[in-house]
């Protein structure tokens, strides 16, 4: 229990400054677009780092995990929601494990 809190507490000061200090410097001014885009997939990659290493291990074995993250890569890059993703991922661990 006292890992996941502090693991949610780095979470959150990794990402709430990124959402909530421009509101205060900026004021009515707009950031330039590729700083506004990057700030806006700083919680993805955030959470891609501390999901990927798991996922790896996720069904026990190599070959099914590994299909089933670049199943879910690949819907994620063609710009797929969050659930499509994660059911393709589950989906293509799952007919991977059969083959």
């Amino acid at each position: 229990m006292n890992t996941m809190f502090i693991l949610f507490v780095c979470m959150m000061l990794v990402t709430a400054p990124s959402r909530i200090l421009p509101l205060f410097f900026l004021g009515d001014r707009k950031l330039p677009p590729f700083v506004e885009s990057l700030l806006h997939y700083i919680p993805f990659a955030v959470l891609g780092a501390l999901i990927f290493p798991d996922v790896l291990a996720a069904t026990g074995d190599l070959k099914s995990s590994l299909s089933g993250a670049i199943v879910a890569f690949a819907l994620g890059w063609l710009g797929q929601g969050p659930l499509v993703v994660l059911a393709g991922g589950i989906a293509g661990a799952f007919l991977a494990s059969f083959l």
